[in-house]
C-alpha cells in the first residue's frame, strides 16, 4: 500500500465516519455489522468498534503489516454494510494493491480470539475517585497493548509529528532501544505508566475497595497519555527475553478529555510540551474554552483548526486554536468574562464562518491548498481578521448582506503589498501591532461597505 493512498484512505474513512455518526440512521447497524465481519473472521472487533464510534483516530494507525491488515479489513466490512443503506461506496481496490486483496479478502484467524474484557486489574489503591494506581508486570503490559486495548488519542498526547504523509505520535527510537536495554539488563527503574479511561458516557468501570480490584468492561477506551516509549521499549524487551521478569507501576485515572489536559498540564511541569500544544488546554482561559465549544460544533471551522502550526505546514488545516483564542480575547473580551455567554459565542464564530467558507467554498473547502498559491483569503492570520469582523456583524440582521461586502472590498490577491505592509505574509508570531492592523482591515467601514 503506497503512502499516499494510506493518507487518502484514513481520510476518507475519517469522513465517512463523520458523516454517519452524525447523519445516518443506520450507524448503530452499520457498527454492528462490521463487528460481526471481525468476529466471523475470529478476529477481535475491539478495535473496529472503537473506530466507528470515533475513539480510534485513523492516524495513529502505523505502516506495519498489521495496521495495514487492520485498514483493509475495516474499509472492506464497512463498504460492504453501507450498501442497501447509505449511498456511499468505499472499495479497497482504490486504495490497496491487487497483491492485498487477494491475501485479505478471506482472511481469518484459524483460532478466534477472545475479548479481554471485562479486565481486571488487582491489588489496586485509590488516591481520589477516579484516580487509582497498582503494580503491573511487564508481559501484563504488552498484553493490554498487544488486544488493542491501549489506543492513541491525540488530544491527550504530548506533541504529535505532523507531515504531509500522516499524523504520528512522536516516538524516539534511541530512546525506547535504551528502555529496552535497560529492562534486559535490570538497570530499568520501576517509574509509572499512565493510562485514561476516557469519561465519556461509555465507559464502565467499578472500582471494589474490600478486595482492591479495578474491573473496566467492555465499551471503554483506554489512552496511554503519558508513557508511550516505555510501552515500546517494554514490547521490544519481551520480544527478546518473554520470561523477563520486570514491574512497572501503572496511574490509572477515569478522567473526562479536559481533566485530562489539566493533569498533563501538571506533567508538564517535569516534562516540558511545547507552549504552542499546551496553551489552548489551559481551560482557565474563557477564550479557550469557547475554542474547545466551537470545536464540539464540528463546523467547518472546526475541521480547518488545528493545535498547532505544524499542521498548517503540512496542509492538513487552516489556522490554529491559538490564532482563534487570541483573536476571541481581544474582540469579545467583555461578552466572555460572563461564563453564560461562551456556548452563544462559539455558536455565533460557527454560524458565521460556516456561512463564510460557504460562500467561498473553492478556497476554504474544495481546493484550500492550491488556492494558497495565489491568494491570502485562507491564510491562518486571515482569521485574526474573520473573528474580528464576526464580533461587528454579531448583532446586525443583515450580517451576511454585510459579509459578503466587506470581502468582495478586499483584494485577497497574494502580491498586493498590503499583506507585506501589515505583516502576514510570513511565518512569524502575529504581534499585536499585526493584529491590529488586520483588525482595522475588517472593521474598517463596515457600516457603509
Amino acid at each position: 500500500m503506497l503512502k499516499e493512498k494510506n493518507t487518502q484512505l484514513k481520510d476518507r474513512l475519517s469522513r465517512i465516519i463523520d458523516e454517519l455518526g452524525r447523519t445516518s440512521k443506520y450507524a448503530d447497524d452499520i457498527k454492528q455489522d462490521i463487528t460481526s465481519e471481525f468476529k466471523s473472521r475470529n478476529l477481535n472487533a475491539t478495535r473496529a468498534s472503537f473506530a466507528m464510534s470515533g475513539n480510534l483516530d485513523l492516524n495513529m494507525l502505523s505502516d506495519s503489516d498489521d495496521d495495514i491488515k487492520f485498514l483493509f479489513l475495516f474499509t472492506y466490512s464497512l463498504n460492504k454494510s453501507l450498501e442497501g443503506k447509505e449511498p456511499i461506496e468505499i472499495n479497497v481496490e482504490d486504495y490497496f494493491t491487487k497483491i492485498e486483496v487477494q491475501k485479505w479478502v478471506d482472511y481469518r484467524e484459524d483460532i478466534p480470539k477472545e475479548s479481554i474484557f471485562p479486565y481486571v486489574f488487582k491489588n489496586v489503591d485509590m488516591f481520589t475517585e477516579g484516580h487509582w494506581q497498582c503494580i503491573v508486570p511487564a508481559q501484563e503490559v504488552e498484553r493490554l497493548n498487544a488486544s488493542n486495548m491501549l489506543l492513541y488519542n491525540p488530544n491527550t498526547q504530548r506533541d504529535l509529528k505532523v507531515t504531509k504523509s500522516g499524523i504520528r505520535i512522536r516516538v524516539y527510537p534511541k530512546k525506547i532501544n535504551q528502555i529496552a536495554q535497560r529492562l534486559l539488563s535490570g538497570e530499568q527503574f520501576a517509574d509509572h505508566i499512565k493510562i485514561n479511561i476516557v469519561k465519556n458516557g461509555e465507559d464502565r468501570v467499578l472500582y471494589n475497595p474490600k478486595n482492591r480490584t479495578l474491573t473496566v468492561y467492555e465499551g471503554s477506551t483506554l489512552n496511554t497519555f503519558d508513557g508511550q516509549n516505555r510501552k515500546e521499549g517494554n514490547a521490544k524487551a519481551l520480544k527478546e527475553n518473554p520470561n523477563l521478569n520486570f514491574n512497572w507501576g501503572l496511574v490509572i485515572t477515569n478522567f473526562s478529555e479536559i481533566k485530562t489536559h489539566a493533569y498533563m498540564t501538571q506533567i508538564n511541569k517535569q516534562t516540558p510540551i511545547s507552549e504552542e500544544s499546551l496553551e489552548p488546554k489551559d481551560y482557565s482561559k474563557n477564550e479557550n474554552r469557547v475554542v474547545d465549544a466551537i470545536m464540539d460544533l464540528n463546523g467547518e471551522l472546526s475541521k480547518a483548526t488545528k493545535d498547532t502550526d505544524d499542521y498548517i505546514k503540512s496542509n492538513r488545516g487552516l489556522t490554529t486554536k491559538g490564532i482563534l483564542a487570541q483573536a476571541i480575547i481581544d474582540n469579545y473580551t467583555e461578552q466572555i468574562e460572563l461564563s453564560y455567554n461562551i456556548s452563544d459565542v462559539a455558536r455565533w464564530i460557527g454560524d458565521f464562518t460556516d456561512y463564510l467558507m460557504g460562500i467561498y467554498i473553492d478556497e476554504f473547502l474544495i481546493n484550500p491548498y492550491s488556492i494558497k498559491d495565489t491568494s491570502m483569503i485562507n491564510h491562518k492570520k486571515m482569521f485574526f481578521g474573520y473573528i474580528a469582523l464576526s464580533s461587528i456583524l454579531q448583532n446586525e440582521s443583515n450580517w451576511r448582506e454585510l459579509l459578503k461586502q466587506k470581502m468582495e472590498s478586499i483584494d485577497f490577491n497574494i502580491d498586493n503589498p498590503i499583506w507585506r505592509t501589515i505583516g502576514v505574509n510570513n511565518n512569524r508570531d502575529t504581534n499585536k501591532a499585526t493584529r491590529n492592523k488586520l483588525y482595522h482591515l475588517f472593521k474598517e467601514g463596515i457600516s457603509n461597505v
